[in-house]
């Protein structure tokens, strides 16, 4: 249900305006704006509804806008129900889970339904997968990168809109507000050339 004042409404709107078709690329526009906090829940919604917007704009259907308002809605209305720190007390990252639910989204599952219900599952696991393998707790941007950049092809897969993936390697701006960033050893630190070297070596590492 639609509300006025909800911290995701600004994202929303954003997203909403956005004709990018690159997920990676659109999320570091959200994630860089000063709203965006630099940990928490919020980026449980981010994820998901980065891949919903990313992937209506490629789909380029005349009604759009509306599908993709209805889409974000429910996006946000699925990822409300994940409380900060499940990463640790569920043992299951919000990023990938995100993912999930626009994935869910998109082919329309249901709990009865067998369709999409397979694929959805295989593409969590090898979302959670790639998060685990990168790194330590306490980074909701490295981890949602990771999830977004990797969901893509799952989405791509499906045979119908197909989304852009960005070559790019993200230069984080946020390490200086995590005390326990893991520095040289994250693939998005910003710093010197080697260690952009080392972060590639680790992208390397989650594929």
């Amino acid at each position: 249900m639609e509300g006025v004042g909800r911290p995701q409404d600004w994202i929303i709107e954003k997203l909403v305006a956005s004709a990018s078709t690159a997920p990676s690329e659109l999320m570091e526009e959200v994630m860089a704006d000063s709203r965006c906090p630099a940990f928490g829940p919020i980026h449980h919604f981010v994820v998901g509804a980065t891949l919903l917007a990313c992937w209506h704009n490629a789909e380029a259907a005349g009604d759009c806008e509306a599908r993709l308002r209805a889409d974000l809605e429910e996006m946000l209305a699925r990822s409300s129900s994940l409380p900060g720190g499940i990463c640790a007390r569920w043992g299951v990252c919000g990023a990938a889970a995100s993912a999930g639910m626009a994935y869910a989204i998109v082919r329309g599952n249901a709990p009865l339904r067998e369709e999409g219900w397979r694929e959805g599952q295989l593409m969590v696991s090898d979302l959670l997968a790639r998060i685990a393998r990168s790194g330590t707790p306490r980074c909701c941007k490295r981890d949602s990168r990771v999830a977004v950049a990797a969901a893509v092809a799952h989405f791509n897969a499906l045979g119908g809109p197909q989304m852009a993936e960005s070559a790019a390697v993200p230069t984080c701006a946020s390490s200086g507000q995590n005390g326990v960033c893991m520095g040289p050893g994250c693939p998005y630190y910003a710093c010197a050339s080697a260690a952009k070297e080392r972060g590639a070596a680790c992208l390397q590492m989650l594929k």
